[in-house]
């Protein structure tokens, strides 16, 4: 049955959830949904995402299996650290102290994870992420509160790389990915799979707004709808509206250029493309101006625009989809991509723990009803067996009384006390005999010690016995040695020996690994001759 995952954006200008449903090793994105936030005025911005998830879910009471809340990468510190080895254990042991060194806060105020972005032998390449716990905790109660509970609670910056994974960006070479948001833009630098570079910039499409608000004298609101009725990116133009968008774009490319060069001052290589999304992506020119400034490839990041997409506004949703796409692409694709997750220690997400609590309340029932039915059992089957067993017993003394009629009186009334009985008469029966035959021939044990003694050393013959046949009156033994010098000086040291007579060979023969494969008999007399 497949399963419904949601990835929420928690985006300042508005949240974007978006829906899709896995299985049997496929996904397909059935739904998209923006809610714009209200009232910023007087809520905070987590109170106002949480009003926006509220309004969500009573408009689309969407039954889920999972969520992923991407918090916005203005939250989040990164800290990208090169640690002198090769161990995931020492790295979980020493990136706390790390951190600590390179942070302006006490460890114990913040929330952080880490991902491997390489590792060799002697060297990691690891980058961390962090949060202040005050901040997280307000977040994630006021999602709770939406009446949502997210198994994945990560950084939009970050989680833009699972778009790798889908085939929406390149599986090669080196490329970025600029979302540009309302009031901050997030760049990636990805290779392949592997994030190589990012950075949240503090620039948006509010600064925009608020450029174009200040050149023509609107109120907020009406330069917000100029921009997008109006707003270009245009050089040369004398309008002062466009004047303000395309200084605001180029402080934009200055910051950009600024990341880039650290990134290739790092030993990074150079950009092959860019690809563009967010909802101030929308501006026309956007595109054409980052590619002959940054001298590159820009394009728009189009998610949507796949075999995999079922949703049907696509025209609203193609520049702001990625982001939620992306946060729910973390648990269509659990075991790769970037493993960094703060919903961890007290924050961590115990449904399933409660789920699995159930469980082992159920399975306790069970093993509790299948330990009294196996005692009920073991009862009546020990009862059954005892009358069996006492029912054996008297038999055994019949068979014994009826096989030795010359018992004495009262004894043998019990299966142990006749076999006791039963052995001492075949004890004496054997005694007897013995004295009949007489005392000529010799014992097993006595046999072995004279073989063992007149063996040469180890030093002088490298034999291994495969099989040893004694009778009182005659031995058989078939070993290998590693020559047939080796057999003929066994057989010279049997016929040392008094006791053994008639010392012969047989079925010499050359193995598969070249040891050589003998028999060697003799006879065994009581008495020397």
């Amino acid at each position: 049955m497949p399963q419904t995952v949601l990835g929420i954006d928690l985006g300042s200008y508005s949240v974007k959830i978006a829906q899709v449903e896995r299985g049997f090793g496929e996904f397909k994105l059935v739904g998209f949904f923006e809610i714009p936030l209200v009232a910023e005025a007087v809520l905070s911005f987590e109170q106002s995402a949480s009003a926006a998830l509220t309004k969500f879910a009573e408009e689309h009471p969407i039954v889920h299996d999972a969520c992923v809340v991407a918090l916005p990468g203005s939250l989040a510190s990164f800290r990208h650290l090169s640690l002198p080895f090769g161990n995931v254990k020492k790295i979980d042991q020493t990136l706390e102290f790390e951190l600590e060194t390179q942070i302006p806060f006490d460890i114990e105020e913040i929330l952080f994870d880490y991902t491997i972005l390489s590792m060799k032998e002697q060297e990691s390449d690891v980058l961390a992420a962090y949060v202040k716990k005050a901040d997280f905790k307000s977040y994630l109660e006021h999602i709770q509160l939406s009446g949502f509970e997210p198994r994945y609670v990560g950084i939009d910056t970050v989680d833009l790389s699972y778009l790798t994974f889908p085939g929406v960006l390149p599986p090669e070479g080196v490329f970025a990915v600029l979302d540009l948001g309302h009031s901050k833009s997030n760049l990636i630098v990805l290779e392949g799979h592997k994030i190589r570079w990012l950075r949240c910039l503090s620039w948006g499409g509010n600064t925009l707004t608020q450029a174009v608000a200040q050149a023509l004298k609107l109120e907020e609101k009406e330069a917000e709808v100029w921009k997008h009725t109006e707003g270009q990116v245009l050089a040369g133009s004398e309008d002062p509206g466009l004047q303000a968008v395309y200084a605001g774009v180029e402080d934009l490319q200055q910051q950009i250029k600024q990341t880039l060069f650290a990134f290739n001052e790092d030993g990074g290589p150079p950009l092959e493309a860019l690809y563009l999304c967010g909802g101030t992506s929308r501006l026309q020119g956007m595109d054409s101006f980052f590619s002959s400034r940054l001298n590159i490839n820009v394009g728009l990041l189009d998610v949507l625009d796949e075999s995999f997409v079922q949703v049907q506004d696509l025209e609203n949703a193609r520049h702001v989809a990625p982001t939620a796409f992306a946060a729910a692409l973390h648990a269509v694709y659990p075991n790769k991509g970037v493993k960094l997750n703060f919903r961890r220690g007290e924050y961590a997400y115990k449904k399933d723990i409660e789920q699995l609590g159930g469980s082992l309340k159920k399975i306790g029932l069970v093993a509790a009803s299948v330990a009294v039915l196996a005692l009920v059992y073991f009862i009546i089957a020990y009862t059954t067996l005892s009358s069996q067993v006492d029912t054996m017993n008297k038999n055994v003394a019949k068979l014994v009384k009826a096989s030795v009629p010359d018992l004495p009186k009262g004894k043998g009334q019990n299966a142990k006390e006749a076999v006791q009985l039963l052995d001492g008469r075949i004890s004496a029966i054997a005694e007897k005999l013995k004295k009949v035959e007489g005392d000529t021939s010799v014992s097993s044990l006595e046999i072995l010690k004279l073989i063992s003694a007149a063996v040469p050393p180890r030093s002088e013959l490298v034999i291994d016995i495969d099989d040893l046949n004694i009778s009182p009156e005659r031995v058989r033994l078939e070993g290998r040695a590693l020559s047939y010098e080796g057999v003929d000086k066994l057989k010279a040291a049997m016929e040392k020996v008094d006791k053994f007579k008639n010392v012969q060979t047989g079925n010499v023969r050359k193995g598969v690994r070249d040891e050589i494969k003998f028999s060697l008999s003799f006879d065994v007399v009581g008495k020397e001759v």
